[in-house]
């Protein structure tokens, strides 16, 4: 027996990085037609909002009682949400855009305190 796949289509994106400290952040609009997964690594912090559509996203995996848990929702038009660093999934319920916004840098003297705090 066959099963049925469609063809995945992937969409281009931009990586997200960070922006230099004192510019501002560019926001990457992302278009998904219905039943199409987006699967990226985000950086804590960077901002994912919907702006047409509904969407089912799944964050990272964390640990609950010792197993690993990964609890999707339900986000529809108008949400915004901070994501946690980790690989996301991003599931078009109905034919959704996105705005994917990269967090803003912090002074350049907070990537020498990072080390020293560890």
């Amino acid at each position: 027996m066959q099963s049925y796949r469609s063809d995945p289509i992937i969409p281009t994106v931009q990586p997200v990085q960070p922006t230099p400290a004192g510019a501002k952040p560019q926001a990457q609009a992302i278009d998904l037609e219905s039943s199409r997964v987006l699967r990226f690594h985000a950086m804590a912090g960077t901002t994912l909002c919907v702006l047409e559509g509904e969407i089912e996203l799944t964050e990272a995996p964390r640990w609950l009682a010792g197993t690993v848990w990964r609890q999707p929702r339900r986000l529809p038009a108008g949400s915004v949400v901070a994501l946690s660093p980790g690989w996301v999934e991003v599931l078009a319920r109905q034919a959704a855009t996105l705005r994917l916004q990269a967090p803003a840098a912090g002074p350049w003297w907070t990537r020498w305190l990072r080390p020293a705090q560890a």
